[in-house]
């Protein structure tokens, strides 16, 4: 969400000052900023559907990390997903192509739990599928409940070859999973991220040659 965005704002504050009013507890300005903060890496709709689901199933005011699993599910299960979609990246990307997840989470857990996408990509057998899932499933959910992220490219072979020799040749980047949202995290990176990798993704994403693999 975007709070200059008068539409998603509206709703936002529609649905929120509806949850208050239900639970009777007092919105004020802070208390508003502050849950709108925790939510507002998701659509208005996507939250409002969550505020929905917060009526009917919570007993007591949900707190942000409460409409947080509501929106996206608990971060357990969202990390067995996650785990799928990083071990069919690896077989249908591999390490020479730079590759965006859409969950920022995710691309936090490979950078800096992995080592990076390459790394990553040479040290995954098949025979290793299962202690990987296990491994990234446990570095996920910590990752997710201390909001660790990671947005941009997680550079391949290819740009990590082409920083090295300041060679300016614009590779492709696979977009991983939800495609709208990986495109995303790509531009979001090169915005943020004042690191090389950053700078390797501001040189793919000129001419946005992206590659979509659906998670």
């Amino acid at each position: 969400m975007d709070w200059n965005n008068i539409a998603e704002r509206d709703v936002f504050l529609q649905r929120f000052l509806g949850l208050c009013e239900l639970f009777g507890v007092a919105a004020d300005e802070f208390k508003t900023e502050l849950y709108f903060r925790a939510l507002n890496r998701f659509s208005a709709q996507e939250v409002a559907r969550g505020i929905d689901r917060a009526i009917t199933q919570c007993r007591f005011f949900p707190k942000p990390v409460e409409l947080l699993e509501l929106i996206q599910g608990c971060p357990e299960d969202i990390a067995e997903v996650e785990a799928g979609k990083v071990i069919e990246a690896v077989k249908r990307v591999g390490s020479w192509k730079s590759v965006v997840f859409d969950d920022a989470v995710t691309a936090a857990a490979i950078e800096q739990g992995f080592g990076g996408w390459v790394k990553l990509c040479s040290e995954m057998t098949a025979r290793d599928e299962k202690w990987f899932r296990k491994d990234f499933c446990k570095l996920y959910v910590s990752f997710a409940r201390q909001n660790v992220q990671f947005k941009g490219a997680l550079a391949g072979q290819a740009a990590i070859a082409n920083d090295a020799h300041c060679n300016e040749h614009e590779e492709p980047v696979a977009l991983v999973g939800n495609v709208r949202k990986a495109q995303t995290m790509l531009e979001a990176g090169v915005i943020k991220q004042g690191t090389p990798i950053a700078m390797l993704t501001g040189r793919v994403g000129k001419k946005l040659a992206v590659e979509a693999l659906d998670g």
